[in-house]
């Protein structure tokens, strides 16, 4: 298992591969080792790249001259191999931005998505419009391979994939935090030159094929001599031409290849040219405000002071360092340094968060490394749930034990409360027995008061000359099954009353009754007690009326009856029916009221 404290970066060039070895302990990248070993730049393989395995003995080898140990490895792609396509998205949410960026990388990609391994960096929105600036980069999927297949050879386990214009972007905002403006990054290397815009949190970056090779192939076709002499020449004696037509050395040799240098660093700057208009117009960027030069093509003498006069900035060689630290006894290797940059930017990668973070590496990898970096969390799931249930069987233990402690406690207790509850039942039984018969004595108390009341009531309401014949209650009929109300409280017997009384007397009364103003008006000596019984007793009568009235005979009513409702139940005078309780107020006493106020204080609408 390999500790998160060290990684190794892989950075491979068409002239050189450089090896890194950073410690990440602290909050920023140590450089504790490296190696740099040189290739032939003309035999190096074609523009699209080498197959990355053949490199593998060069890094054990590498690995071992300084004492390097097996650690996590960081990989460089080079510039050429690589697609970077910059969109942007309309405002959306995530899942629909990454829908898009998935259909715009299919659209605009120059393989399609099952032949390459990419990946996409949100750039950030633009404030006026809302639209957000996304970064498509993809690596065939033979080369994304190969470089698995060269850790895989070596030993070390595979973390990153990253892109050299990419990793050399992050180099430069970590080494040049308080640059302001917009810096231009020229990574001049052997068989490309990675350009790199890097403006706040913009970045624009783009792989020009005119690099040191393409000098090397113009030397030796000016001169008329073979590759491996135009290399030589050009590291011996190369440099930029100053400019003019003067000789600017006695060495003619030099001179020419002078010159032939300046003409490719014409062509160069054309190009760079280009994409600073590129970047302004279409990127909405400004012009470089400085240029920084790396990449071992940049070292030629007076590069520095070309692309200085040719773009109007201040032009300087990169400190891929300056922000960064070496450990002691290698920062005497000035130029192995110089030539480190696109590594710093793969160390920052590994050991803290960057501005662009993109991995190129091959999926079944990520699936792979995804796995493994969760196993240790599903041992312990697994060891948990273990735990869990070992837990939970002397856990479930203990319960039933203490569950059976309890039953038979709650059992005793139990029958005891059962036993209580006996003899609670039958004390409740004779309380209710005792209520039921104060209840019964307080009903028949009640009815005895009633009884007068409603005696006095009708006395009050009967004419003068009038007598009582007969008076008895009847029983109220049976409730319908439909009526919801029957259960709810007794119905109220009807008092059948049977009157007598002289003819001539009733009649002088009834039409007295008319010529005065009364509350109760009636035709008839009936009529007449009906309504003063409900006018007069409203709390004890609810309805009344005249069901019967009989012959005259000497001048007398053999019988008159009248049915009437009772407001509410009442007993009977044997007490052989229990009455309700009566309402309160119901048993209130009646006013006292004499005969003649029963007769001549009721008046009637006088007859027209």
């Amino acid at each position: 298992m390999f500790s998160n404290d060290r990684i190794l970066t892989l950075d491979v060039g068409a002239s050189k591969i450089v090896l890194g070895e950073f410690s990440c302990k602290g909050p920023s990248p140590v450089l504790t080792a490296y190696a740099v070993a040189e290739r032939d730049p003309l035999e190096a393989g074609s523009a699209s790249g080498d197959s990355f395995l053949v490199l593998a003995d060069a890094v054990r080898e590498m690995m071992a001259a300084r004492g390097i140990k097996p650690a996590p490895l960081h990989v460089c792609l080079p510039g050429q191999t690589v697609f970077p396509r910059f969109m942007k998205i309309p405002a959306a949410t995530a899942d629909m931005v990454d829908s898009m960026i998935r259909e715009e990388a299919a659209e605009n990609l120059p393989f399609p998505l099952d032949q390459v391994v990419w990946d996409y960096w949100k750039l950030g929105a633009d404030p006026a419009t809302g639209e957000l600036d996304a970064l498509i980069v993809a690596t065939k999927s033979d080369t994304a391979q190969d470089v698995a297949a060269l850790a895989e050879a070596t030993g070390l386990p595979l973390a990153q994939v990253d892109a050299a214009p990419i990793a050399l972007y992050n180099a430069v905002r970590f080494n040049y935090p308080e640059a302001e403006g917009c810096t231009l990054a020229l990574d001049i290397g052997a068989r490309a030159t990675n350009l790199v815009f890097a403006e706040g949190d913009k970045v624009f970056m783009r792989t020009i094929p005119i690099a040191g090779n393409t000098i090397t192939h113009e030397i030796a076709r000016g001169l008329g001599v073979e590759p491996a002499e135009a290399e030589r020449l050009k590291k011996e004696i190369g440099f930029v031409a100053l400019g003019g037509t003067y000789a600017v050395t006695d060495d003619e040799t030099a001179d020419r290849v002078s010159k032939i240098v300046r003409n490719v660093a014409t062509r160069l700057h054309s190009e760079v040219n280009r994409s600073i208009n590129f970047y302004r117009s279409q990127q909405g960027g400004s012009a470089p405000d400085r240029v920084l030069l790396t990449g071992g093509s940049s070292l030629l003498r007076h590069m520095d002071t070309f692309f200085a006069e040719k773009l109007g900035v201040e032009a300087e060689l990169l400190n891929p360092f300056s922000g960064l630290s070496v450990a002691q006894g290698l920062e005497e290797d000035s130029v192995g340094l110089f030539l480190m940059a696109p590594s710093t930017g793969l160390a920052l990668r590994g050991c803290a968060r960057c501005p662009v973070e993109i991995n190129l590496i091959p999926p079944a990898i990520a699936e792979e490394r995804r796995f493994r970096r969760r196993l240790p969390f599903f041992g312990a799931a697994v060891a948990g749930l273990v735990l869990t249930f070992l837990a939970w069987g002397v856990h479930a233990n203990g319960l039933a034990s203490r569950y059976e402690e309890s039953a038979e406690a709650l059992k005793a207790r139990t029958a005891a409360l059962e036993k209580e509850q006996r003899r609670l039942s039958a004390v409740d039984s004779d309380v209710r027995a005792a209520v039921a018969k104060v209840d019964d004595g307080a009903a028949i108390a009640a009815s005895r008061a009633a009884y007068p009341e409603m005696l006095d009531a009708i006395r009050s309401a009967m004419l003068p000359g009038m007598w009582i014949t007969s008076l008895e209650f009847r029983a109220p009929q049976a409730a319908s099954p439909s009526d919801r109300d029957a259960a709810a409280a007794p119905a109220a017997p009807t008092l059948r009353l049977s009157v007598s009384g002289f003819k001539g007397e009733l009649d002088r009364r009834v039409a007295a009754n008319r010529r005065t103003k009364g509350a109760v008006r009636a035709g008839s000596a009936g009529e007449f007690l009906c309504n003063n019984l409900l006018a007069l007793r409203p709390a004890l009568f609810a309805e009344a009326k005249v069901v019967k009235e009989g012959p005259v005979q000497n001048n007398r009513v053999t019988e008159m009856v009248v049915e009437a409702s009772l407001a509410r139940p009442l007993g009977r005078p044997d007490a052989s029916w229990i009455p309700e309780e009566p309402a309160p107020g119901d048993d209130a006493e009646p006013e006292d009221e004499s005969e003649d106020a029963a007769d001549d204080g009721v008046e009637e609408e006088p007859a027209p």
